[in-house]
Formats: C-alpha cells, sequence, structure tokens
C-alpha cells in the first residue's frame, strides 16, 4: 500500500454522508482522497488538482455526468458509481472511456481491489511513458549526434582537400626552389670552372676540371652520375652518354653539342667498349641503369 501513497482519489457524489464515508474508507488504505458533491465548480477543480483516480456518481441530482468523464479525465482513471439496474448507462460509461464500473451500495472489499488495480495500470502506463519519453529523448539526442558526425566528417573532408592541395602546392614550391638552386649552382660555378681550366697555370688538371664540369652539369640537370662510368669516360663521351640517356638521336646530339655525326657515332662505340657493353644490348638502357636520377 505505500508504494500508492502518493496518489491521490477525488469522489464526486449527490449523497454528502455517502461521500464522506467512502472517503475515509479509502483514507484508510494509505491513499489520499478528497469529496465532492455537485457544484459549479467541482470540474474544474478535480482538473486543476490532477487526482489520479476519479470516482463518479452516474447521476448527480438527476443528471447524468457521462460528459464529466471526457473533461476530468486526462490520465486519470475514471470509475462510475451506477445502480444495479442502469446497464444501459454503464455501457455508455465504458464507451465514454469509464476504466471500471462499481454498483452501488459499494462493498468496501470491491472497491478497494478496483481502486488498486486502477492505480497499478496507472503506474504502468506512466512508467510506459516515461520509458517512451526517454526513448525520444535519447533518438533526438542520437540523431543531433549524427548531424554533429556528418558535419564534423565534411568539415573533415573538406580540411583533407586543404590539406592536399597544399602538400601539392608546397612540392611544387620545393621543386620551384631546387630548380633555381639548381641554375644559381650552375651559373656561379661553371663560369668559375672553366675559367680555372683556361689558366695556363692550371693545365694539368685539365681532365680533373672536364670531370668538375660534367658533375654541375649533371647535378643540375637533376641527375647523378655512376663515379665508375665517370672514371671511365671522357668528359665528351660523358656529355653523349647523358643525351643517349634522355633519348636523343644522333643527329640532335651532334646538333646539340655542335660536332658531326661521324663525330658522335665514335663516341658512342667508345662508350660501348669502355663499358664493355655488347651490341645485342640496348645502349640507352644501360645507361639509365648506371646514371640514375637523383631523388
Amino acid at each position: 500500500m505505500e508504494a500508492f501513497s502518493k496518489y491521490n482519489v477525488a469522489l464526486l457524489g449527490d449523497d454528502r454522508h455517502v461521500v464522506e464515508s467512502v472517503i475515509q474508507t479509502i483514507q484508510s488504505w494509505g491513499l489520499e482522497a478528497k469529496g465532492f458533491t455537485h457544484s459549479e465548480s467541482t470540474v474544474q477543480c478535480i482538473v486543476r488538482n490532477k487526482f489520479d483516480i476519479v470516482l463518479l456518481d452516474i447521476f448527480i441530482s438527476r443528471v447524468c455526468c457521462l460528459p464529466m468523464i471526457a473533461q476530468v479525465a486526462g490520465d486519470a482513471k475514471i470509475m462510475v458509481m451506477t445502480e444495479p439496474a442502469d446497464k444501459n448507462e454503464a455501457i455508455r460509461a465504458l464507451k465514454h472511456g469509464a476504466f471500471d464500473l462499481l454498483e452501488k451500495p459499494l462493498r468496501n472489499e470491491l472497491l478497494r481491489h478496483s481502486v488498486f488495480r486502477a492505480l497499478t495500470v496507472l503506474e504502468k502506463e506512466r512508467e510506459l511513458k516515461k520509458l517512451a519519453d526517454d526513448l525520444k529523448y535519447s533518438r533526438s539526442k542520437l540523431l543531433d549526434q549524427q548531424q554533429r558526425l556528418e558535419s564534423l566528417n565534411a568539415q573533415l573532408l573538406e580540411t583533407n582537400k586543404a590539406l592536399a592541395v597544399f602538400v601539392q602546392n608546397m612540392q611544387r614550391e620545393r621543386e620551384e626552389i631546387e630548380k633555381r638552386a639548381a641554375l644559381k649552382l650552375r651559373s656561379i660555378i661553371l663560369p668559375v670552372v672553366a675559367k680555372l681550366k683556361n689558366s695556363e697555370a692550371l693545365q694539368e688538371f685539365e681532365s680533373q676540371f672536364d670531370m668538375l664540369t660534367l658533375q654541375v652539369e649533371d647535378l643540375t640537370s637533376g641527375f647523378a652520375v655512376d663515379s665508375n662510368v665517370a672514371m671511365v669516360l671522357s668528359s665528351a663521351e660523358m656529355r653523349v652518354a647523358s643525351l643517349i640517356r634522355n633519348g636523343a638521336t644522333t643527329e640532335k646530339i651532334a646538333a646539340h653539342l655542335h660536332i658531326s655525326e661521324n663525330t658522335v657515332r665514335t663516341h658512342r662505340k667508345n662508350i660501348r667498349r669502355k663499358l664493355k657493353i655488347g651490341t645485342q644490348y640496348s645502349l640507352r638502357n644501360f645507361l639509365n641503369s648506371r646514371i640514375g636520377q637523383v631523388r
């Protein structure tokens, strides 16, 4: 009984003495209860106080009170008290939404059973409603989280795109810096090497100057030369080898180096001989494997 002590009951009847007696009985069960006789303010009072159970006499002053059911119901349980002969009115009461019917005179044990059954149903309904409300709230929060995640995902995709563009720009900028640095290195070192090479006092180092010139040209053009190849070939042969590696034909090599095509063919033969490359092998493929691109 203590579990239902927080619930309250209203009784609306025509006989004040009966109302008071029933109220005392209900209060003895540990429930809050209040009685009303017919008045204009009764319905408003019941609605305002939000009673959990309303016991309603079907006739008060010979006036049918069934229309009151819809006014006072809410989520309360309405129990209609009828005379034994009012079967039709009892059916109408159930159609109007009454929870239970009680025949007068009321029997305490039957009334007690009906009241606590109504309270049990009411409590279960309210628990289910709370669970439904909690579920609705959780679903709303979940949808909000999903929307935030989708928004964050979209922002992440945009950030990734921006980073990809940034990396590409950085790569292009790095390549541009390397290119400018190589050109600067070439423009500074090669003239100095050429000047030293033309010095009569340094004639004995001519081959070393040629090798240095070739190495600078290869480095600044983006390629690195195998040291073994550099030691075997002359500077002129290295220039020809570099052009062969890049796919230049004999005619183009001759035009680029301002030499005859026969001289280019001679350099080709000497390169094969010095590097011990048979005629069955591609000279260009071999040079590609020995003169690798700088990473």
